[in-house]
């Protein structure tokens, strides 16, 4: 006689083996995912190392300028830090709106950057409206990173030595006395409004497409004065004679020139550059993108070359970069509005 278990019915050794091979098994599947899981994450984090290939930076002047030299001091020592290359496209126009109204289009993987000038992304916006292709709130900044004080100058061989000088004939010539500086809507022009409007002068500006040309046009004789920049005191200084300063202290490259303050205009007017990314980047990128950028900048030699160039090394980086762009936008936003009301500000 042959007794069978019934199938309803299991010893104690059946379920004891049943219970230790489902226990094995799964013991098995759980150590191959993990080590399939760490080996993806080794693997993705070298693949999504940033940068990871060349970035390119739009510049939205010509090589010469204070931008072209201001995105170069990074370029130099931007492949010794990351080991990729920054390549820089010169998209000049339009005041550097030209490059400006491209960025809604650029990818937003950190690797289509854009060089934004303050206040022209503020200023532009207001005073052209949707003729400047862009507004403000496509202007996404991760790191603002140097900032150069605005000067009022003339040509060496000007008759006008001294800044005494050249107030006195605008004041004695009202519209006739000619200020070059660069577009409409940009920097030197808010510069040109504020002391116009702090010495209550009447003088005619003359906008020019670059820096470049506007002191092209300041050494040929073209113009009486130009709104522009300390950078270009060091670069033109032979051709130039810088006679006020729009900052709040005198800087120690030129000890020597007078802050307009000094001089009774209590006009303050700097220019900013930052790191943009387009419009609805993700917050991850745009933290890794501020971050590689800040560790360039830290090089000592960048630092250096800037100085020396005129500029002032300034570091905002993200979040923080958000907050100064809105106090940029509430700052030269009268501005704005002000030339808004007549694009030429005489």
């Amino acid at each position: 006689m042959v007794i069978r278990e019934s199938p309803c019915v299991r010893s104690p050794r059946y379920f004891a083996y049943q219970s230790g091979g489902r226990s094995m098994k799964m013991f098995f599947t759980l150590a191959i995912s993990a080590i399939v899981a760490v080996a993806s994450l080794s693997i993705g984090g070298v693949a999504h190392a940033y940068p990871d290939k060349p970035v390119k930076l739009t510049v939205g002047f010509g090589p010469g300028g204070p931008s072209g030299i201001a995105a170069r001091f990074m370029q130099k020592r931007f492949k010794a830090v990351t080991g990729q290359d920054l390549i820089i496209i010169n998209k000049p126009g339009a005041g550097g709106a030209k490059a400006w109204s491209q960025i809604k289009q650029d990818k937003k993987d950190g690797y289509e950057l854009t060089l934004l000038n303050f206040p022209h992304t503020v200023l532009q916006p207001i005073s052209r409206g949707k003729n400047a292709g862009y507004s403000y709130a496509d202007i996404q900044p991760v790191l603002y990173y140097t900032s150069v004080p605005q000067v009022i100058a003339v040509r060496e061989a000007s008759p006008f030595k001294t800044f005494a000088q050249l107030l006195k004939a605008i004041q004695s010539k009202p519209g006739t006395i000619t200020i070059a500086g660069t577009g409409i809507g940009g920097s030197n022009h808010s510069a040109f409004y504020k002391f116009n409007k702090a010495a209550k002068l009447k003088a005619a500006y003359i906008p020019f497409k670059d820096t470049s040309s506007t002191i092209a046009a300041l050494r040929s004789g073209a113009t009486d004065a130009a709104w522009t920049f300390t950078t270009q005191g060091v670069k033109d200084g032979e051709s130039i004679r810088m006679l006020a300063i729009a900052a709040d202290k005198r800087m120690s490259l030129f000890p020597k020139l007078p802050t307009l303050k000094e001089l009774g205009f209590p006009v303050v007017d700097m220019a900013w550059w930052a790191i943009g990314v387009p419009p609805k980047t993700p917050v991850e990128i745009r933290k890794k993108v501020s971050a590689v950028f800040k560790k360039v900048l830290m090089d000592a030699t960048v630092k250096s070359d800037m100085e020396r160039g005129g500029y002032i090394p300034v570091l905002i980086s993200y979040p923080e970069s958000e907050a100064f762009k809105k106090k940029l936008g509430d700052d030269y936003g009268v501005v704005g509005l002000a030339l808004s009301k007549k694009k030429s500000i005489n």
